[in-house]
C-alpha cells in the first residue's frame, strides 16, 4: 500500500484561466513535495461534431486540430518552466479524445493522489450539465479534485512559493 502523496494532476485547457489553475497545482505540487502531470486533451469529439454538422470541411478540421495540438504543447511547454522556476518534478501529456475519458483514465493509471482543475462554467440549461466534460471529470474522478478559484488568492500563493 503507498503512503503518503505522489502525484497531483492537472487538466488544463487553452484558456487564460488554465494558466490560474496551472500555478495553484505547481504551487501545490510544491507545497506537498510531489510531481505534477499536466494534461492537455485535443477534444476529438468536438472536431467530429464540427465535421458532421458541416462547419467544417475535413481540410479545416485537420488544420485547427493541429492549431489545438500546437496550442497544447505551449501550454505545455509553459507550465513545464513554471514548475522548473519552483523545483518541481514535472511531466507534460499532450493527447487525443474525448476530454473526461482521457483526464479520468490518466489519473487512474497515475494513480493519482489530487486533480486540480479549473472552475466550472455557469450552465445555463440542465442539459449542458450531462454534457460539460468538467462537470464529468469533477463527478466522476475517483481521487480528490481541488477546483481552483480566486485567480488574485493564486497569484499571490505562486509568487510566495519558494524558488527551487
Amino acid at each position: 500500500m503507498r503512503m503518503g502523496l505522489h502525484t497531483i494532476v492537472v487538466s488544463i485547457a487553452g484558456s487564460a484561466a488554465s494558466l490560474v489553475t496551472a500555478k495553484y497545482a505547481v504551487a501545490l505540487a510544491k507545497l506537498l513535495s510531489v510531481k505534477l502531470v499536466a494534461l492537455y486533451v485535443v477534444d476529438k469529439k468536438v472536431l467530429q461534431d464540427l465535421l458532421k454538422s458541416r462547419i467544417f470541411v475535413d481540410v479545416e478540421a485537420r488544420v485547427y486540430e493541429r492549431d489545438l495540438e500546437q496550442q497544447g504543447a505551449g501550454i505545455l511547454e509553459r507550465i513545464a518552466k513554471m514548475a522548473q522556476e519552483k523545483g518541481v518534478a514535472f511531466e507534460g501529456m499532450l493527447m487525443k479524445g474525448v476530454v473526461s475519458d482521457e483526464v479520468l483514465n490518466k489519473v487512474q493509471e497515475l494513480r493519482a493522489d489530487l486533480l486540480v482543475m479549473g472552475e466550472l462554467k455557469e450552465m445555463t440549461s440542465r442539459t449542458e450539465v450531462f454534457y460539460d466534460e468538467g462537470e464529468r471529470i469533477l463527478r466522476r474522478c475517483p481521487c480528490p479534485v481541488v477546483m481552483v478559484k480566486n485567480p488574485a488568492m493564486v497569484e499571490a500563493l505562486y509568487k510566495e512559493t519558494a524558488q527551487q
